[in-house]
């Protein structure tokens, strides 16, 4: 399966990934002129199958925010929303299954950006 990219443009502006694990990718957003992370977004990851096989993608701008994706200009706000919607998804991942357990494979990529992983450990320990 082809995964999410880790940096790509859209609409002229640079995306990185920053985090992710099988349900939810962070990606930090630059600005028109700088490569700087200006902004941060929380989406879902999706799994399609089409003419190209099958590949992950996030939500485009007419499902962006109603399937709870969001964007944010706090790092901090950005992260905790990725735990946050992480841990609902994964119940409701276990609910739709009728059995509650705990959902394996479910690890995070904290070697996307390794840089970036470290600037936010520092801050949220400071």
């Amino acid at each position: 399966m082809k995964t999410l990219k880790e940096s790509f443009k859209l609409k002229g502006l640079p995306y990185t990934l920053l985090k992710r694990n099988d349900l939810v990718a962070l990606y930090g957003i630059g600005g028109e002129y700088t490569d700087k992370i200006l902004h941060y977004e929380v989406d879902i990851i999706y799994t399609r199958k089409d003419k190209y096989g099958e590949r992950e993608h996030i939500a485009n701008n007419d499902t962006f925010g109603r399937d709870r994706s969001r964007c944010f200009i706090d790092r901090v706000k950005a992260y905790r929303y990725f735990d946050e919607l992480t841990r609902e998804l994964m119940i409701e991942r276990n609910l739709s299954q009728g059995v509650p357990k705990s959902i394996a494979g479910v690890q995070e990529n904290n070697e996307v950006m390794p840089e970036y992983y470290l600037e936010e450990i520092n801050e949220l320990c400071n």
